[in-house]
């Protein structure tokens, strides 16, 4: 059996990728922000654990600092 994850890490992968989009759009390859906006579009509460790890991942990469 398949856990979602929590909604706090849904809503925290949620903002990392409003803040991508918001703030940092230059620097994301176009692949990463259509990923984004999809995330964005979706909400957090239908985020599952792929897109959740995608966002905190790409934030972490892209505005160097620990998410």
């Amino acid at each position: 059996m398949i856990v979602d994850p929590p909604f706090h890490v849904q809503q925290r992968a949620w903002e990392c990728a409003h803040v991508l989009r918001q703030d940092f759009d230059d620097r994301l390859p176009i692949a990463e922000r259509v990923r984004c906006e999809e995330v964005l579009r979706a909400g957090a509460d239908a985020l599952g654990w792929a897109d959740v790890r995608a966002m905190l991942r790409l934030a972490r990469y892209i505005i160097q600092v620990r998410v």
